[in-house]
């Protein structure tokens, strides 16, 4: 499948994929010789966001340098094909070395776990976290050499928008519980991680398994793992309890350093790391069968053997002076070159070519693009030995400041100004919106959106809920009923009664509604105000009044004969006269004194009877 990637790079085969890229065995025409290239997939690819924290991170990676540390040498574009060239290692990773061979010894676990660990320390020290370390990412050659491989895709990936499932399937079985809860993530994530890989390499088996990857991430928050005792019962005590203390809930419970865990795996394993092996004062053991040269001997003089001392120490010193005196004072003397405002790759490289050490001082926040130099010491144009070792310190920008916005939904105004103060951030102005799912007062919306990554210091606006939208209410026809009850109705269709005034009345009675304001029959909103006018009773000095008359005639006799009397004093008067079938209505409007009375007659016969004073026959 030959393919020139970057006119540099012919990749010779696919060796490997994942869910966020496929790696090929490749050659560098450049230097002759084998590389991984690790190329990201589509998705990936096109999300400009994460290229640039990709490359970025991948950067950061390519600065650490350990035996146990899979090398960077590379990080490119090539037609829209984003990659990572890397070191090349002969061997498998330990997901299908676990397969194909089963479980390790102890002995053996001990060692990879030493290795991984001591890789770690490495990173760390220079404030990398792996944030994915599993079987996947743990090459091991036919030697048995551990290599730590994805330093910063991890990391990538976490900071993105993007969700990869088989990302996800795959790495949360190796999920430190402050992973799986979301929470901050720091060095002791990674011991946790590696102590899982430990577990299933010694036992052959995951500490938690599940259904979906949400079961098994809530395991991680609240089981304890199947003791290793009973799936490996010729386990060192040692080794147990190391695994144990790197899983442990809480990460004050753990290893603090991936160091310490590393020595404690040393010595498990039999053997330490270099840099903690003991110093050790050995003395000469005569060899059986031999006499020592101490009796029967002649024994130098102490006065030859301190002038042999002297004589031998006058000697190193010349000498050191001798090549001191070449190393340091026959070289060419160059000036430091300016580098402010220089990418840290350009300035390392100007640098280079003087035979000047690059070294960065420290990073600051700065309005500067990241990795830009800010300051340098000595100033330009100062002069420095070539080729001695001799530093150019550099200060470099870390960009502007960035701060996540937090998810304050759900939450009142009170908790979501703690929480954006607690990211350097702040509230910016509030508005309220009506909403039928999110109680009153809670945080309904915010612009801008969670997880976006904006200036420090920068403004959140929040959307209030009002709760469900008012409804439009049709205000009913109220006229004659009893004030008490029409109060009740008003609530009850979420109204507010704004007042109640009286008048006097001809047709109503005392305490009954002549209207409303607004009118009947006109469509208001839920919470608006509506008014009551109520009769007073008729006018003191009303010479007559209407009176409205309702009835139905009642069950009886088909065609009744139906009279209404209006009846004063002095007088007797017949106004109505009609047969009629039960269940017919009548509605009439009498003019009569307030003195007067309306009877109603049932085919000569007294049915009902009303006083005009009261307004009406309802």
């Amino acid at each position: 499948m030959s393919q020139m990637l970057a006119r540099r790079y012919e990749l010779i085969e696919k060796i490997g994929e994942g869910g966020m890229a496929v790696v090929y065995k490749a050659r560098c025409t450049y230097l002759d010789r084998w590389v991984a290239i690790k190329v990201l997939r589509d998705q990936y690819a096109n999300n400009p966001e994460f290229v640039d924290r990709f490359q970025r991170e991948a950067r950061a990676a390519a600065r650490l340098a350990h035996p146990n540390i899979v090398s960077i040498y590379d990080v490119g574009e090539d037609q829209g094909q984003h990659f990572i060239v890397m070191e090349y290692v002969q061997g498998e990773n330990l997901k299908n070395y676990l397969s194909s061979r089963g479980t390790l010894s102890p002995q053996a676990v001990a060692d990879v776990g030493r290795q991984v660990a001591a890789a770690l320390a490495h990173a760390h020290c220079r404030g990398i976290i792996h944030r994915d370390i599993k079987p996947h990412n743990l090459l091991i050659t036919p030697e048995g050499q551990v290599k730590v491989t994805d330093f910063g895709i991890a990391r990538a990936a976490a900071a993105s928008s993007l969700t990869e499932t088989g990302v996800v399937l795959g790495s949360v079985h190796y999920f430190s519980p402050e992973q799986a809860r979301g929470g901050a993530v720091d060095a002791r994530s990674d011991i946790y991680a590696l102590g899982v890989v430990l577990y299933e390499l010694l036992t052959g088996e995951l500490p938690f398994t599940g259904d979906s990857p949400i079961a098994v991430a809530l395991r991680h928050l609240d089981s304890e793992p199947r003791p290793i005792t009973e799936l490996c019962s010729h386990v060192p005590e040692g080794l147990d309890q190391t695994i144990m203390k790197a899983m442990a809930k809480n990460p004050v419970d753990r290893y603090q350093t991936a160091g310490e865990l590393s020595l404690d795996l040393g010595k498990i394993a039999g053997r330490t790391t270099a840099q903690d092996e003991p110093t050790r004062i050995l003395t000469a053991t005569p060899m059986p069968g031999k006499k020592t040269a101490v009796s029967g001997q002649h024994r130098p003089s102490r006065r030859a053997v301190v002038w042999t001392t002297a004589t031998l120490l006058l000697l190193a010193v010349l000498a050191g002076t001798f090549f001191l005196f070449r190393y340091y004072f026959l070289v060419p003397v160059v000036d430091v070159p300016p580098l402010i405002g220089l990418p840290a790759e350009e300035a390392k490289r100007l640098l280079d070519e003087k035979g000047l050490v690059y070294e960065v001082l420290r990073e600051e926040y700065d309005e500067e693009a990241a990795g830009i130099v800010l300051d340098q010491y000595p100033e330009p144009g100062a002069l420095r030995k070539s080729g001695v070792g001799e530093k150019v310190k550099v200060v470099l920008s870390k960009g502007r400041e960035l701060a996540e916005v937090p998810d304050v939904r759900g939450q009142t105004q009170a908790i979501a100004e703690s929480m954006l103060s607690q990211e350097n951030l702040k509230i910016a102005g509030v508005r309220e919106e009506f909403d039928p799912v999110t109680p009153v007062g809670l945080v309904l919306g915010q612009e801008p959106a969670p997880r976006t990554q904006v200036p420090a210091g920068a403004g959140v606006t929040l959307v209030l809920s009002l709760g469900p939208p008012p409804q439009p209410v049709v205000i009913p026809d109220w006229a004659g009923e009893d004030v008490n009850l029409v109060q009740d109705e008003i609530n009850e269709l979420g109204l507010k009664l704004d007042s109640i005034k009286e008048e006097p009345s001809n047709i109503y009675s005392v305490g009954k509604v002549i209207r409303t304001d607004p009118p009947a029959e006109t469509t208001v909103t839920e919470g608006d105000n509506i008014s009551l006018i109520v009769s007073q009773g008729p006018s003191v000095d009303a010479k007559s009044v209407t009176f409205p008359l309702s009835f139905v005639v009642p069950e009886g006799p088909t065609r009744q004969l139906v009279e209404v009397w209006v009846i004063s004093e002095d007088n007797k008067q017949r106004v109505f006269n009609e047969r009629l079938e039960p269940g017919k209505k009548v509605t009439l409007s009498l003019v009569a004194s307030p003195q007067s009375k309306v009877r109603v007659d049932l085919d000569g016969q007294v049915w009902k009877e009303y006083s005009v004073s009261d307004g009406s026959s309802t």
